[in-house]
């Protein structure tokens, strides 16, 4: 069987590269690990049918780091707060300098405004925000509104568990669907990648249906995700960077009801150290229960009071960078990431401050992401008391989003993301460095510019 061209992973890079390669007359095979995903009323069947590993993706060093992922069609455009913050352009011009003029801050930079463009970017309506929202731009007057991937959100709270009314520009929505009626593109779910040989054709080995199948192509593109496709590239793995992040829960007199509005509705750079972002986020009661740092009958006050609580998150851009190796295999990754001291300081500041607007904005008693004693604020003068200096690693209660780097481009893959003969990769593993930014429009606008350089030939 044969096509010319195969792409593995339908998330931001996959489905846009497919998609644009159908449209310009290539036949197209997009395989997905899994299958479509479903609006679901409890947020942990979501977590269960659409994350990877059931959500239970974890980092392992001196730090305990669960790191989500999507495992659906969309990838993790699926299951994400739509968040879309274009790529620092310091860190185009640095790419550029790296690569010797083989990358072009310019040329990029008009992919990025075309992905904003097709993805419908544009600020959180004021109507959608949620009352978590409202309350951290009283306490903070730098905040303001998110840009997001959305087309006439009505607020419904459940972005990252697969959006109940479809308005979320994943890019199953964006690039997939308005192919749905070309000939040209073929989309096959539940489909494992096995395995390549490269040349000409490139050999692609897979599993459909019980059955191991053989395919040829003239290009293939792994985008797998960056915890996935280092496994079939040569030199990959290592350069992983990560969004480690936290969120602050804080209980108010009036009620709150988080639910309602968009969770990452608002956000805030930190004054003093641009390495620290702060945005919102909502946690369903199902799932808080389980991560707040609680336990008892403290942990059950908190929840019988969970509609006056609200949540907001903060990120780092980190400084150091992990691992990713495959002793069982693709499907169960062993990440290694070991936090510096300099980011646990940051995540005790970013913890401070987020504590500091929510009591500006009125909270009664706020709880901080630490697993120790005396993680419960009650007043605005415990904040005296806490020193973020204090924080061990693995007292942090925390997560981490959007992994990139295992491919680096310039390091792994060549500046056209080419990985071998007739193979490239265009996912978040090409990202070079730690974003400290939302990086879905980042990975859209590799993903095109991929699409235009193998439409004009694809020469290295």
């Amino acid at each position: 069987m044969n096509f010319d061209v195969v792409v593995v992973g339908s998330g931001a890079g996959g489905a846009c590269v497919a998609a644009r390669m159908a449209e310009s007359g290539s036949k197209v095979l997009l395989i997905e690990k899994g299958g479509r995903a479903r609006p679901q009323a409890d947020a942990m069947a979501a977590v269960a049918g659409y994350y990877s590993d059931a959500g239970f993706t974890t980092a392992f060093g001196n730090v305990l780091l669960p790191i989500p992922t999507g495992r659906t069609v969309g990838g993790t455009t699926t299951i994400n707060s739509a968040t879309c913050l274009s790529t620092p352009p310091a860190m185009l011009k640095r790419w550029e300098g790296e690569s010797g003029g083989r990358f072009s801050a310019k040329e990029f930079s008009t992919y990025i405004e075309e992905a904003r463009s097709i993805l419908k970017v544009k600020p959180a309506p004021e109507r959608t925000l949620s009352v978590s929202s409202r309350l951290i731009m009283m306490g903070n007057h730098a905040a303001a509104p998110l840009e997001r991937c959305e087309d006439g959100c009505s607020g419904e709270g459940r972005c990252c568990f697969v959006c109940p009314s479809d308005t979320k520009m994943t890019s199953e929505k964006a690039f997939l669907n308005p192919q749905a009626s070309n000939p040209n593109l073929e989309l096959w779910t539940e489909t494992a990648f096995i395995s390549f040989e490269e040349g000409k054709p490139v050999r692609v080995k897979i599993r459909r249906m019980g059955e191991t199948l053989t395919l040829e192509c003239g290009t293939l593109v792994i985008a797998a995700g960056t915890l996935a496709s280092p496994y079939f590239i040569r030199g990959a793995g290592k350069g992983l960077s990560v969004h480690p992040a936290a969120k602050i829960f804080a209980e108010f007199d009036e009620p709150v009801r988080g639910w309602e509005g968009v969770p990452q509705g608002v956000g805030f750079e930190d004054s003093a150290d641009e390495s620290i972002r702060y945005e919102g986020v909502y946690t369903p009661p199902e799932l808080a229960a389980m991560t707040m740092p609680l336990e008892g009958s403290q942990l059950r006050e908190w929840m019988e009071r969970y509609d006056h609580v609200a949540t907001f998150g903060f990120m780092i851009r980190d400084s150091m960078r992990g691992s990713v190796s495959y002793p069982a295999g693709p499907a169960r990754p062993f990440i290694r990431y070991d936090m510096s001291e300099h980011d646990v300081r940051r995540m005790g500041a970013g913890m401070k401050r987020v504590a500091e607007v929510f009591f500006a904005a009125g909270a009664k008693r706020v709880v901080i992401p630490l697993n120790r004693p005396g993680n419960v604020l009650e007043s605005k003068g415990d904040l005296g008391t806490f020193d973020p200096d204090s924080i061990k690693p693995l007292e942090l209660q925390m997560m981490a989003f959007h992994p990139l780097g295992t491919c680096g481009m310039g390091r792994v893959v060549d500046h056209n993301l080419r990985a071998a003969e007739g193979v490239y990769v265009c996912d978040g593993s090409v990202v070079p460095e730690s974003l400290g930014v939302n990086p879905q429009i980042t990975i859209y606008a590799f993903a095109l510019r991929l699409a235009a350089h193998l439409s004009a030939g694809g020469a290295s």
